[in-house]
């Protein structure tokens, strides 16, 4: 178990707070995708312009 001392005040070690970051950044990556293809699919449906 990590000693008290390592831990952030997130209560992560520096390991799992990368690893949380890794995942979180993923999961935004393809978040941002599809709400590229959204709006994509959504101009050629509908051009606002």
């Amino acid at each position: 178990m990590a000693d008290k001392t390592d831990l952030s005040f997130t209560g992560l070690t520096d390991e799992q707070a990368q690893e949380l970051h890794s995942v979180y950044m993923s999961g935004l990556w393809l978040f941002a995708l599809v709400a590229v293809v959204a709006h994509i699919a959504t101009y050629f449906w509908a051009p606002w312009f």
